[in-house]
């Protein structure tokens, strides 16, 4: 039978554009699955992190950080305006290394001027204390070195640049923490000193040099001081100290006028962590410090969980650790409360170095009770953080962070939502 020419011809056509549309159909399908494996494929090392770019944290350490460390360790960091232009800058404490001073153009972006700023010396810096120290309105340095004793301290000529006087500092020692505070109420900044062994106390004489009244105003000790904390926890109107102790950790009260009594048995649950930060907050919003401990277990043989312990309104505390804090094996090498959410509860950021995860981000339920949300905030990092500091750089009213790094890179982390 023969078939209609015309008819023949749109039959043809029709069988032509069913092709075209199911290849058209298997095209769309193809680039789909690749478009929603390359979104959630985290650990690709080509290109970004789709997953990434939607967190509230932005990694802007390639465009907004300039440092020359040469992969020495950055231990510990300040946040100031020490060039006083309005925003804030970053003071680093540098493992053998030169210290260094980043400075902020003003959008966020710090630019190390240390080779401009800072004499050139190296040691073991561990922690560091920012103030007038010498009454003259400008800000000055204190750094504190563990392994070779040797503490520094920075004069400021007053356009934030430093001269070296470390002899105002009467003491050595192996040192890992130091504290700024106004013991005896002159208005000058005094020092606690966290040391191996017997911590110290100096009294700023008004100038900026120091005299070491440790003997009547501290008691005797024998730990290894690895942090210190100061906050009223006694809610009596002064600052006690918290020590965190590599076997033992103390809570000392103030008695008004600088000088301390050991009332730990009495206050501390008897806890025996292997200490190396130590931070206050109220976490429950009930008015009064909480203490959180970060336990690093050195030696591997002591318990690494962290320790969270709730303020009773009098300074005596309750450990809710197993029922407030998650359970972790990490060993922990910092520590510290901020709201990270923006919700009004504090949060814990907590850095690690040895094994495990090498940051958390605890989220507070606003009971006090946290849960971990790191994969929900920060974007892919490879870092061991020694220290953090939240602050708002490129000032948007966002948090930002900095996190110092242990034999890598530092990072910085810009807010970009709540």
């Amino acid at each position: 039978m023969s078939v209609n020419p015309l008819l023949n011809s749109a039959i043809m056509k029709l069988k032509m554009t069913k092709q075209k549309i199911a290849l058209s159909i298997s095209a769309v399908f193809i680039l789909c699955l690749l478009g929603c494996a390359q979104e959630t494929d985290s650990s690709n090392p080509n290109g970004p992190d789709l997953a990434d770019e939607k967190k509230p944290f932005k990694d802007v350490t390639k465009t907004h950080l300039v440092p020359t460390k040469n992969g020495n360790n950055s231990m510990d960091a300040e946040v100031v305006d020490i060039d006083e232009d309005g925003d804030l800058d970053v003071i680093l404490a540098i493992e053998f290394g030169k210290n260094a001073i980043l400075i902020n153009d003003g959008s966020g972006k710090l630019v190390d001027q240390s080779d401009t700023r800072f004499p050139e010396n190296r040691h073991d810096s561990e922690d560091i204390a920012v103030a007038d120290f010498d009454g003259d309105g400008d800000l000055d340095i204190v750094f504190v070195s563990e392994d070779d004793q040797t503490n520094e301290f920075y004069l400021n000529n007053g356009n934030g640049k430093f001269t070296s006087e470390g002899a105002r500092i009467p003491v050595s020692g192996t040192t890992n923490a130091v504290e700024k505070i106004d013991l005896n109420n002159d208005g000058f900044q005094d020092l606690i000193l966290g040391n191996a062994g017997q911590n110290v106390i100096l009294i700023n004489n008004g100038s900026g040099s120091f005299v070491n009244e440790t003997s009547s105003r501290l008691p005797t000790n024998t730990y290894t001081t690895q942090d210190i904390d100061l906050a009223d926890v006694d809610q009596d109107g002064d600052l006690d100290i918290v020590e965190g102790n590599e076997t033992f950790n103390r809570i000392l009260i103030n008695n008004g006028s600088g000088v301390f009594s050991d009332e730990t048995s009495s206050r501390l649950p008897s806890v025996n962590d292997e200490t190396r930060e130590v931070d206050l907050g109220d976490i429950d919003n009930d008015g009064d410090l909480d203490i959180i401990f970060a336990n690093v277990d050195f030696g591997g043989s002591a318990d690494p969980q962290n320790r969270l312990l709730r303020n009773d309104g009098t300074g005596i505390f309750t450990d809710i650790t197993e029922s407030n804090l998650p359970t972790s094996n990490i060993r922990s090498v910092d520590i510290d409360f901020a709201d990270i959410n923006d919700d009004g509860f504090l949060d814990l950021l907590t850095g690690n170095r040895w094994n495990g995860m090498s940051q958390l981000i605890l989220i507070n339920d606003g009971t006090g009770s946290f849960s971990d949300q790191t994969t929900d905030f920060f974007p892919t990092m490879n870092i061991y953080t020694f220290d953090y500091q939240v602050a708002d750089f490129n000032q948007d009213g966002l948090n930002d962070i900095y996190l110092c790094g242990f034999r890598g890179d530092d990072i910085l982390l810009f807010g970009v939502s709540n």
